[in-house]
């Protein structure tokens, strides 16, 4: 059995107990199983503020868009015995920043004209049927599975941009 004793624990009797810090507010991820990313992204811009002082919103959806290429690149290399899905963990994020990089949020929010939330159920529906299509046919063109889950991310979250700007440098 395992007992704690709070008793004498001086903890803040309320919110004026504690010093608040800087961060972004609190972003949905809606319907996307993708809390992985959104959290470790809050705790990156949170990190570039206490570091530089600066107050940065980073797109969650980017890093998804290029976790889910290499989960196709996955995929074909391991002849469809690797798992395609929303979730993942937090050092996704780094390793994915390393192969695609990062955009702030206003480059690419993922979000397509009039949408509010993030909804991936009907995305992550077509990759995986088409990847399962893949492997019923052992069809393991790497490039050409690529090149589809793009397609099929670009109509759910649009193109990312190729060029953006940011404190006026492209």
């Amino acid at each position: 059995a395992f007992a704690v004793d709070l008793s004498t624990f001086d903890a803040p009797k309320g919110l004026e107990g504690f010093n608040p810090v800087w961060h972004n507010p609190p972003t949905s991820q809606g319907v996307t199983n993708t809390c992985w990313c959104f959290s470790t992204t809050s705790f990156f811009e949170s990190e570039v503020y206490r570091i530089y002082g600066k107050k940065v919103r980073l797109s969650e959806m980017y890093t998804v868009y290029g976790e889910y290429l290499e989960r196709a690149k996955r995929f074909v290399r391991e002849r469809g015995d690797s798992a395609v899905a929303e979730g993942s963990e937090a050092n996704a994020v780094t390793r994915d920043w390393k192969l695609y990089g990062c955009m702030p949020w206003e480059a690419f929010s993922g979000l397509k004209p009039g949408q509010k939330f993030h909804d991936h159920s009907k995305l992550i529906e077509e990759v995986s049927s088409y990847l399962g299509h893949l492997k019923a046919a052992s069809a393991w063109n790497e490039e050409e599975a690529v090149a589809t889950v793009r397609a099929i991310l670009n109509h759910h979250l649009g193109e990312p941009p190729a060029r953006f700007t940011v404190e006026g440098k492209e």
